[in-house]
């Protein structure tokens, strides 16, 4: 499991990156001035984008490329282990995502038929359409677990569909990570 990488670029400076508890810390230098930042791994698409010779892991949040790689460097085993590494671990930080854990009250059909309405009218359906699917079954289960389960999965493989589903889906709130703020310094 590589962890960290160095990758040393001809004209663009050296990039240092290494996986550290909850986050990614990473220093540039280059001609252009030097940088140091570290970033929360649980703000990030474990999915990266090539464009060219980068690779971008995107911010959940605004889709803002936050870490920027050198596609291959310092040779393409030991970048591919890496990111493989970093997508596991992002993965593995889900804080943002849903938790049927999470949920401490009963759910109710009202619940879920208003949750359901509330969609349909302000979202357009296609967009959203295996969420209302999954919603809909559990609506004729409310105490369903795996449903439940269901309703989750998709919403969190909604992407950036999850801002207007939580806007408009009060439900999706309760679902949410109960982590206190003070855990999280």
């Amino acid at each position: 499991m590589t962890t960290k990488i160095v990758q040393t670029h001809p004209d663009l400076g050296t990039r240092e990156f290494e996986l550290i508890d909850d986050a990614i810390e990473y220093r540039i230098s280059s001609p252009f001035g030097d940088e140091e930042l570290s970033v929360v791994l649980s703000v990030l698409s474990p999915e990266p984008v090539v464009d060219g010779p980068m690779m971008y892991f995107l911010s959940e949040v605004n889709r803002e490329a936050l870490i920027k790689l050198f596609v291959d460097l310092p040779d393409a085993e030991e970048f591919a282990e890496f990111v493989r590494t970093m997508k596991r671990r992002i993965r593995e930080e889900d804080f943002g995502n849903l938790s049927a854990d999470n949920r401490k009250t009963a759910i109710t059909r009202e619940q879920i038929d208003t949750t359901i309405h509330m969609l349909e009218t302000n979202i357009n359906p296609t967009s959203i359409d295996v969420l209302l699917s999954t919603l809909r079954d559990l609506s004729d289960a409310p105490t369903n677990q795996e449903r439940l389960n269901q309703v989750i999965e998709a919403f969190n493989d909604l992407g950036m569909q999850q801002g207007p589903v939580l806007t408009y889906a009060p439900f999706f709130t309760t679902l949410l990570s109960t982590t206190d703020l003070d855990d999280l310094g």
